[in-house]
């Protein structure tokens, strides 16, 4: 059918006009650097739920704050400086209702409300609980840094977790355990090792005891990696203390280490997560940590969005 030159006219500028109200659109969506002003966060985890919401453990301050769905602008949600031992990893785990936190043991909080529920205890001596994850069937799993182990907690009978830890995984590899995932297999935990730069997969029996470890040969080396989330069933986003955050495929004993965002990121980067479709890491800044330096710029802290690969 042939238009006529004022009907084609009309066409190509509602065209026009629906183009450029598409682009506004997809501008407007496009996820924009979240500044958090205080001098003092300087986070150490990040966690996200379902509906977009982040939650922030600030190390600096032993307090969590959240970024709730739709907003960029973080507020302090939970203080818990008064709990011994630095505030460290944070996960919301969304089928138990809880926010685990790392702090000496295991704290967990209400996730909708914020209030402080149990207290997991880790048996061993002086644990450096870093970070969680958690399998499908319901139990915790957590890295023991400084002392190369991990931790599970088994389902409770009355509550989420027992409030007892089981040990795992014990071995020299293990050393500056530090973030952990799991991707579609329940039987395979992937840990990185910020000390040594390491990605480790741990085979699990059904009890959650590992089997084996395995160091996966890497495409390219990391740099000091810290926070690791799974982005889907296959692939791992990884924060590393270089100022990059990294995507990782394994694929059985290697693993394929892609750079998804590298630089402007002041102090490294200690964490990661992702939430409907988009990654984020956040600025570390530990190096301002130092007391001999009063004037180091302290603030504000940056939480940037990281576009995944398809």
């Amino acid at each position: 059918m042939q238009l006529s030159k004022p009907l084609t006219k009309r066409w190509i500028k509602w065209a026009a006009a629906a183009n450029l109200l598409v682009a506004c659109v997809l501008f407007a969506a496009d996820p924009a650097i979240i500044t958090i002003a205080s001098k003092n966060l300087f986070p150490e985890s990040i966690t996200s739920t379902a509906d977009g919401a982040i939650i922030i453990g600030s190390f600096g301050t032993s307090t969590v704050w959240r970024i709730p769905r739709g907003e960029n602008n973080a507020s302090q949600w939970i203080d818990a400086s008064k709990n011994k031992g630095p505030l460290l990893g944070v996960l919301a785990d969304e089928k138990s209702g809880r926010l685990l936190v790392c702090q000496a043991g295991v704290k967990t909080f209400d996730l909708k409300t914020g209030a402080a529920k149990e207290e997991l205890t880790i048996p061993t001596a002086n644990p450096f609980c870093n970070d969680l994850a958690v399998r499908k069937d319901g139990s915790l799993f957590i890295t023991d840094t400084t002392g190369a182990k991990i931790f599970m907690f088994p389902k409770g009978a009355n509550t989420p977790f027992a409030t007892t830890g089981v040990e795992v995984a014990s071995d020299p590899l293990l050393a500056g355990a530090d973030g952990l995932a799991f991707l579609n297999d329940p039987d395979k935990l992937y840990v990185n090792t910020v000390t040594t730069s390491k990605i480790l997969r741990l085979d699990l029996a059904k009890d959650g005891k590992a089997t084996k470890i395995i160091e996966l040969k890497q495409s390219r080396p990391l740099q000091g990696p810290d926070g690791m989330r799974a982005i889907d069933g296959k692939r791992l986003i990884i924060a590393e203390g270089a100022s990059r955050t990294a995507m990782g495929v394994p694929n059985g004993d290697s693993i394929e280490i892609t750079t998804l965002k590298e630089g402007g990121m002041e102090g490294g980067t200690p964490a990661v997560t992702v939430t409907k479709g988009m990654g984020w890491t956040m600025e570390g800044k530990l190096k301002q940590r130092d007391a001999k330096n009063p004037d180091a710029d302290k603030g504000p802290f940056r939480l940037f969005p990281v576009p995944l690969p398809k």
